[in-house]
């Protein structure tokens, strides 16, 4: 007698044959394969959207909120030496935001009495609509809404130091000048040698190009300003 496969029974199709068995064995390593790859991919492509974001966004700051300046020249000194660092923000240049004191950095380009292309580092001293003089080794502001003068005091400078003026600062009458409403008067801590506004005259709010607010280097003498 000749077996029949029973149709009915419901171990009918319950074991495959070697080659199916390989053939099924080969269809999951396949999916699992393609599975694996397509993970890697998507991993790949989320650290590279995470790189991309990451440059974006550190480009966005430094043209547009932070950067970091060298100082060269003697001019701040002993605020800030030749070959020191210092992060500057400008986010000040957007909204005009500045406060006497202030190290800012300058554009002098063009300006009658500078002739380099770099920028300048000093110190705001007058603020818009003030007047400022220069007399006896001293600075005197007169606010807009004053008929007095008073004494300039500060504290940056080392004890003792004298604020008098240059010739050409002299024959422009930049030793007394009413600063107009986006002009600021800037000078560099070190009174002896810096050229600034006693020179150069008033930096209007557009030559302001940044707000020094740290000195990051040297290392060993990192401060605020």
């Amino acid at each position: 007698m000749i077996p029949v496969e029973d149709k009915d029974s419901p171990f009918a199709d319950d074991t495959l044959t070697a080659e199916q068995q390989s053939y099924s064995d080969e269809q999951r390593a396949a999916r699992e394969k393609a599975v694996s790859k397509h993970a890697i991919a998507e991993e790949v492509l989320d650290w590279l959207r995470t790189i991309c974001i990451g440059v974006i966004v550190g480009v966005l700051i430094v043209v547009f909120v932070l950067q970091k300046d060298n100082v060269y020249g003697p001019s701040m000194e002993p605020t800030l030496y030749s070959g020191d660092a210092v992060f500057t923000q400008k986010v000040s240049t957007y909204f005009n935001l500045y406060d006497r004191g202030d190290i800012v950095i300058l554009n002098g380009q063009g300006m009658e009495g500078y002739t380099k292309s770099e920028y300048l580092v000093k110190r705001i001293v007058g603020l818009p609509g003030e007047t400022i003089k220069i007399e006896d080794g001293n600075v005197y502001i007169k606010p807009a809404d004053s008929d007095e003068f008073f004494i300039l005091e500060e504290s940056y400078l080392p004890e003792g130091t004298k604020t008098t003026m240059m010739a050409f600062g002299l024959e422009k009458g930049y030793d007394e000048i009413t600063l107009g409403p986006d002009e600021y008067f800037c000078m560099g801590d070190n009174r002896a040698v810096s050229n600034d506004s006693r020179n150069l005259g008033p930096f209007s709010k557009d030559r302001i190009v940044a707000v020094a607010f740290i000195r990051i280097y040297p290392f060993t003498a990192i401060k605020f300003l």
